[in-house]
């Protein structure tokens, strides 16, 4: 009987619950691998599953060194009517894919971004690696979204579980990151809506805010278990934390597929 790997994703689209607001950008890029199961595959916490590239697996099943992702990102778009103006903003994550159109419409003239960006405090900064349940090594010291648990402020020496302080699964791993650096509309410089530009600030109680006010959590699961063996489940929490309702939102992955790449395939 012919088998297949899944990757399964679960999404949960909150608003307002969660105000918290951290640095987030590039310089906190950090990668792991998940192989608790008969599916293998390095991920980034800046949003994207199957990079980056190199001697790792990249979505491959029973195998390591047979691949079947190119990337799997995430993307969340949302209307926007300030002042009277529409307009429309998608975010994408950076991913890395030839005569990618990534280059030219998602980063700003210098360079930079404008996409989602992992947020600091949610892994060991003395490590390159994500967070990882089975690996306290690379687990911050606290965590910066359970300060607020007042008989154990930021969960020290614990895991940040879906369910609490444990591992549900036989391997976890936790990124969280937000659109702030996404400015295409935050600035008239960076665009031409309604001719002129549009200053788009999201979070009228905070003008540092940028991008839609977007914050995601995201979890990896893997069990062991053979009826679980062959998938690999990821949760997204895509919470709204700025000022501004959203009367219509959408949310998608980006998929680039491989059959059979290796490892070390770019």
């Amino acid at each position: 009987m012919k088998k297949t790997f899944l990757l399964i994703l679960i999404f949960v689209f909150l608003v307002g619950s969660d105000k918290s607001f951290a640095q987030s950008g590039s310089q906190y890029y950090r990668s792991a691998v998940h192989n608790a199961n008969r599916v293998k595959t390095v991920f980034g916490n800046w949003g994207v599953i199957g990079q980056p590239g190199g001697p790792v697996p990249r979505g491959s099943w029973m195998y390591s060194s047979n691949g079947y992702i190119g990337d799997v990102s995430l993307i969340v778009g949302a209307e926007v009517k300030p002042n009277g103006f529409v307009f429309h903003s998608v975010v994408t994550s950076p991913v890395s894919r030839p005569a990618s159109s990534f280059d030219t419409d998602d980063k700003s003239g210098g360079g930079k971004p404008w996409t989602f960006m992992p947020v600091s405090g949610y892994f060991n900064p003395a490590k390159q690696s994500i967070a990882m349940s089975d690996d306290p090594s690379t687990w911050p010291t606290s965590w910066p979204d359970k300060m607020n648990d007042a008989l154990d402020p930021g969960w020290q020496g614990s895991w940040n579980g879906y369910f609490g302080k444990r591992a549900s699964a036989n391997q976890e791993s936790y990124v969280v990151m937000d659109d702030n650096n996404d400015v295409r509309f935050n600035f008239a410089t960076n665009n031409s809506v309604g001719g002129a530009g549009v200053s788009f600030k999201p979070d009228s109680t905070n003008l540092l805010r940028n991008g839609l006010g977007l914050t995601v959590k995201v979890r990896g699961l893997q069990w062991s278990q053979f009826l679980a063996q062959d998938n690999i489940f990821w949760l997204y929490e895509i919470t709204n934390t700025s000022t501004t309702n959203y009367d219509r939102a959408t949310f998608g992955m980006l998929v680039g597929t491989y059959v059979g790449a290796t490892g070390t395939s770019n």
